[in-house]
């Protein structure tokens, strides 16, 4: 049986508590490498966009340095419920993942009829890895460009824009990300959405001139998602919490905004 619908039938039958227990006891011991657990995601998607990577061992092309002390993926659930709530007309939108990482936001946005995929990274890398997985959708592959870059200085396509944020920026990478945005959007005005999961910047946004709030809603992890999450929190942190880290989350937290402009 493959091993997502072998996971299914375990949280039906046991729950989140007794599968995570059961995984825990079978799985190998994990080498000081930290090799990560796999999200079903993947496995159903042929990709690698799971694991959590720590800081130093990211590598950087911008002077600016890392704008993100680890890399982890959006949960799939909570972003297709996301996209879907939309009521936009996607054909007309270009989306573009602010922080795309490894592409599991470009992979999930493919789903839906969007004009155009973008996605921003400062990490060759992961950017490599974005294209590699892009690659594998024939589809989402046609729609999309990857751009290794810092984000702040990005030139947006002159498209309607769905702009998709997971947390990317420190407060001033995120002044001089919404300073750039702003400009070019009073130089050539369209219509914008800005897209913000685990927006910690919800008072910093509230300031902002040109751009109104249109929800702040938390949006409930699937089942899978949340073992999935709890489970590669208790591998990569053993001894216990890490305040850099967002793991053991039951719900999201997403803000979505749109242009005055």
């Amino acid at each position: 049986m493959p091993l997502f619908r072998r996971f299914l039938r375990s949280l039906r039958s046991r729950g989140i508590a007794g599968t995570l227990r059961r995984i825990l006891r079978l799985r190998p011991p994990i080498p000081p490498v930290s090799p990560h657990l796999i999200h079903p995601f993947d496995h159903l998607h042929g990709t690698d966009t799971s694991g959590l990577i720590r800081g130093p061992s990211l590598v950087f092309n911008s002077p600016s340095g890392a704008y993100k002390a680890v890399y982890l993926a959006i949960s799939p659930s909570t972003l297709t419920h996301a996209l879907t709530e939309l009521n936009i007309p996607y054909a007309q939108f270009t989306f573009v993942d602010v922080g795309c990482g490894k592409g599991r936001a470009l992979l999930i946005a493919a789903g839906f009829p969007f004009a155009r995929l973008l996605g921003v990274e400062l990490s060759p890398g992961l950017c490599g890895i974005a294209r590699a997985n892009l690659a594998t959708q024939p589809d989402a592959a046609r729609r999309a460009t990857i751009l290794t870059q810092d984000a702040t200085s990005l030139v947006f396509p002159r498209t309607s824009l769905l702009l998709f944020l997971y947390d990317p920026f420190p407060d001033d990478a995120l002044t001089r990300f919404l300073a750039n945005l702003e400009r070019q959007l009073r130089d050539s005005p369209r219509e914008t959405y800005l897209l913000y999961a685990a927006n910690r910047h919800a008072a910093f946004m509230a300031r902002s001139g040109f751009l109104e709030l249109v929800y702040d809603i938390q949006i409930p992890l699937s089942p899978e998602d949340a073992a999935i999450d709890q489970l590669t929190y208790d591998i990569q942190f053993p001894q216990g919490p890490d305040p850099a880290t967002r793991h053991r989350i039951t719900h999201e937290h997403y803000t979505l905004y749109r242009s005055r402009l």
